[in-house]
């Protein structure tokens, strides 16, 4: 299951740099950086959080 999560992890990470390349992040509707930038930077600033949780797995923090 962790191979699933860190899957997904990259898929958004794709998601975060296409939106960052194209100027523009798909929320309920499409959020343009020219026009919309405060919302556009906290929804990509969303998908990056989201993607990096992925990676984060709590048993490894667990001493042995």
């Amino acid at each position: 299951m962790k191979n699933f999560w860190r899957v997904i992890g990259v898929l958004l990470l794709g998601w975060v740099a296409w939106d960052l390349y194209h100027g523009y992040t798909l929320l309920f509707n499409f959020v343009y950086r020219n026009e919309e930038p405060t919302l556009y930077w906290v929804t990509v600033g969303g998908w990056l959080v989201l993607a990096l949780s992925c990676f984060y797995n709590p048993e490894s923090w667990k001493s042995k």
